[in-house]
């Protein structure tokens, strides 16, 4: 059975990092739609991008309505969510199609993050402890989902925060829990830098604690940069 895979990104200011990412995929053994959208009005990252089989597109900022626009553009059978900041492991993308072929309507690779020291190892355990018990990873883990399972779920929440989280919980509730794949996905730890791990890891808690308690992620984006 043949299996397509639609990669979305959402960007905003990523011209530095964009190509490479495009390219990275596309050395993968499993080919992919890519579809990019840019949160900048003025289109800065995807006026960058040299490969012309990218599907460049524009919408308001916020990963969640840049998402749901690049979602609904995607002709793949599977969707996947990738940070510009992240790189999938080598044949991420087949391990993606093995996993749909086994059943799974969605899931997500483990964390890793490019930083050395036993503070980053310390949160991929943590990180990796959070999927197994509470089947929720986040959207720095590259999560996939069926196009007809997403559907089912509503789409992806147009929020400018907590997109991630809320489609997870939709996810969990009406099927199975995440397929977490074996490997483990790169993502840059420029947050984790510019904070400090110790206060952005209390950072991210208490966000996720606000929103769940029911706080508007309007409210919450403006935190969390």
């Amino acid at each position: 059975m043949a299996v397509t895979i639609s990669v979305v990104i959402p960007v905003l200011h990523e011209q530095e990092r964009i190509n490479t990412l495009i390219q990275q995929l596309r050395h993968q053994e499993q080919g992919c739609e890519i579809i990019v959208v840019d949160g900048d009005p003025a289109g800065s990252t995807i006026s960058v991008i040299t490969d012309p089989a990218v599907i460049c597109l524009e919408a308001p900022k916020g990963r969640g309505m840049q998402l749901a626009a690049g979602s609904a553009s995607a002709t793949g059978e599977v969707i996947l969510m990738l940070h510009a900041d992240t790189e999938l492991p080598a044949n991420g993308l087949g391990l993606v199609v093995d996993a749909v072929r086994k059943g799974a309507d969605w899931g997500a690779f483990r964390l890793g993050i490019a930083g050395r020291g036993i503070g980053y190892r310390l949160i991929e355990r943590m990180v990796d402890l959070r999927c197994r018990l509470f089947s929720l990873p986040y959207g720095d883990q590259a999560i996939f989902v069926t196009r007809a399972r997403l559907l089912l779920a509503g789409g992806i929440p147009q929020i400018p925060l907590m997109e991630d989280v809320a489609l997870v919980r939709s996810l969990t509730q009406q099927c199975e829990p995440c397929k977490l794949l074996p490997r483990r996905v790169l993502t840059s730890p420029r947050r984790w830098q510019k904070d400090g791990i110790l206060k952005r890891t209390f950072k991210n808690w208490w966000l996720l604690a606000r929103y769940l308690a029911g706080a508007d992620p309007v409210d919450l984006v403006k935190e969390y940069r």
